[in-house]
């Protein structure tokens, strides 16, 4: 059972009226390049977490790593507004609007953010013992959120406006230990390039007891890893150690794409524990020979920590995969995004049905 039932997406990047509809425990999104896949993600985690600031900011750029573009946090964080400032019909709001609805267990039921432009003036160094005024430009996100009250059945409404600029990233929500928030971890596709392996991660599988499975996982990729630890090279520094049979010890950063993907899955499982877990191009890094055991452990690693997996794919290998070893135990959906010139729309598959499809039909459901 999952976190999240039904998921109603609008004016979010290119998604204008989206609604994903009965939602399983393991979900694959598919769908044509610039379909909406990846924004259905970011959706998802923003919606989990809606007054976590730090989390908008490094969404915002996430793609920039994609394109190699450097643009102002002005122009990334607007860019999460598209389709309300090209909307015709609207262009006399002057604060585009995201807003994002969901029914389940979760208690929020309603995120709406809008935006808008502000400049402010700093003081900068200029010649000694002198400072020249700057005018710096920025942009302001007022968050709304509608919390489901239990008990009286009531609303409880939160709000915040969250100013950013090249001088600053706001800071957490100063009542924010008061929302509920579900937890929510996002697998990019760099992020096991990019993201920072640290002890404090591995720690969390560790007491995940999810240690020995994840090191069986890495001997299918490497059968010479022995064993994984946390050394300290100095007094204020960690590192992940592989104790490897022909290398002795080595970092982690010294082996492949693949194995470091699999490392930051099994970090990720601990922080999405009783919530979502999101995963960008299911596939990536990851040989087609080693599909099976890895999506393997990782539905069985969501079924015994009540995760509910979203995740995208290009790959029918991929799909055909995850299907299979979801086969007996997951309830798993498949949901086929399709873009036109008015909105997207999911069209959604159980697993019955897309095996099916699969197996006895062969038909082709990417697109």
């Amino acid at each position: 059972m999952g976190h999240i039932d039904d998921f109603h997406i609008q004016g979010f990047r290119g998604l204008r009226d989206l609604k994903i509809a009965n939602l399983g425990q393991i979900n694959l999104f598919v769908g044509n390049n610039n379909s909406g896949k990846t924004s259905v993600l970011e959706a998802a985690s923003l919606f989990c977490d809606p007054f976590n600031w730090r989390r908008w900011y490094d969404l915002a750029g996430q793609r920039e790593l994609v394109s190699g573009q450097r643009t102002t946090i002005m122009d990334r964080l607007s860019w999460f507004f598209p389709a309300g400032r090209n909307d015709t019909q609207n262009l006399a709001s002057e604060s585009p609007k995201i807003e994002l609805s969901a029914s389940g267990d979760f208690t929020t039921e309603y995120v709406s953010v809008s935006y808008a432009n502000f400049a402010e003036v700093h003081l900068r160094p200029a010649m000694p013992g002198e400072e020249q005024e700057e005018v710096v430009e920025g942009i302001s996100l007022k968050t709304t959120v509608y919390v489901r009250d239990s008990p009286s059945k009531s609303r409880i409404i939160y709000e915040d406006i969250a100013p950013f600029s090249q001088w600053r990233i706001p800071v957490q929500y100063p009542s924010r230990s008061r929302i509920p928030t579900l937890p929510v971890q996002i697998v990019s596709l760099f992020s096991h390039r990019t993201g920072a392996l640290t002890s404090q991660l591995w720690s969390g599988v560790v007491e995940a007891d999810l240690k020995e499975e994840t090191i069986k996982l890495l001997r299918f990729f490497d059968p010479a890893i022995e064993d994984v630890d946390i050394l300290s090279p100095s007094e204020h520094s960690q590192i992940l150690s592989i104790k490897h049979k022909r290398l002795g010890r080595a970092p982690l950063s010294t082996f492949g794409d693949g194995l470091r993907r699999v490392f930051t899955l099994a970090t990720s499982i601990p922080r999405a524990r009783n919530g979502l877990l999101l995963i960008d191009e299911l596939e990536t890094a990851i040989h087609t020979k080693a599909l099976e055991k890895t999506f393997d452990w990782l539905v069985e690693a969501c079924v015994s920590n009540n995760i509910q997996l979203l995740a995208t794919t290009h790959s029918l290998e991929a799909l055909d995969t995850i299907l299979d070893v979801s086969r007996e135990n997951a309830d798993f959906v498949v949901y086929r995004l399709q873009q036109d010139e008015k909105q997207t729309t999911a069209k959604r598959f159980d697993k019955e049905m897309t095996l099916r499809l699969r197996e006895e039909l062969g038909m082709e459901m990417r697109y």
